[in-house]
């Protein structure tokens, strides 16, 4: 692979970013903060038109891969897109994925395949050999974005949860496994985040946002720029011996622990 380029100045110069999911909502956030910071960022996604305009605004030269995550081959040829087009990888994302709303017993066989193909099997195969990489060439940092309902539960929101469960599972034996060899896997776990792309959320009005705020300690809404900067102190040096670390951005939020959103089923 070749050598780290300094791209500019900043937390993360010389670095390189892969953020699945890159081009919209949290994700956007996330790969616009990173470039900020200093890295070359690829953005991968499923709608080239988002990625490309996204791609217009950032410094570095970042790198467009789009890729459909639910397909079983697309996670890795997209890392091997990115990786052969960024150099080398130093950073990885694991961003992408989606929500669904519904009890339990509403489950079918074909929503379970299709859900866990973007929201566990997609992340899992990126971090494994992402990991990989990294190791080879010198070590890495992984952030995997979950949510606050991943160690909890919520009524309502059983693929989410058991998806979000499995991947902080995975970043545990992640972290066991690649740690020996420099490479760090960390999760967020955001709680409702307000973003253009996704809000509001089903079911929300002014009596449910006072509601939630009231559970909320710090009393306000998360951004996605705050999922960014939590990001970026995971990916970077300052966060250079974190690691196993399950980092909650949700004001206060998971201390409770109460229901969200649509909870009533």
């Amino acid at each position: 692979m070749s050598a780290p380029v300094a791209y500019g100045s900043g937390e993360l110069a010389g670095k390189t970013a892969l953020v699945t999911g890159g081009g919209r909502g949290i994700g956007a956030a996330i790969s616009r903060r990173l470039a900020r910071a200093g890295a070359r960022v690829a953005l991968l996604g499923s709608g080239a038109d988002h990625l490309t305009r996204l791609a217009a605004e950032l410094p570095h030269d970042p790198v467009v891969v789009q890729a459909d995550l639910a397909r079983p081959g697309a996670p890795l040829t997209a890392l091997r897109e990115a990786t052969e087009r960024l150099g080398r990888l130093d950073i990885l994302v694991n961003n992408a994925g989606f929500g669904t709303f519904g009890a339990s017993d509403e489950v079918t066989p074909e929503a379970f395949d299709a859900f866990m193909a973007v929201n566990l099997r997609a992340p899992l195969l990126l971090a494994g050999h992402a990991a990989r990489h990294m190791a080879d060439n010198g070590g890495g940092s992984i952030v995997n974005i979950s949510s606050g309902i991943g160690p909890s539960g919520n009524t309502g929101w059983v693929l989410y949860a058991t998806a979000k469960g499995g991947m902080e599972a995975a970043t545990r034996t992640l972290t066991a496994e690649w740690g020996p060899h420099n490479v760090r896997c960390n999760v967020v776990r955001p709680a409702l985040i307000r973003t253009s792309e996704a809000w509001p959320p089903p079911g929300w009005d002014e009596n449910v946002r006072d509601d939630y705020l009231r559970s909320v300690p710090l009393r306000r809404m998360q951004e996605a720029t705050d999922v960014a900067e939590a990001v970026l102190f995971l990916a970077g040096d300052t966060g250079r011996n974190i690691s196993g670390a399950f980092l909650d951005v949700d004001g206060g939020w998971g201390v409770f622990k109460p229901s969200v959103v649509g909870a009533d089923v």
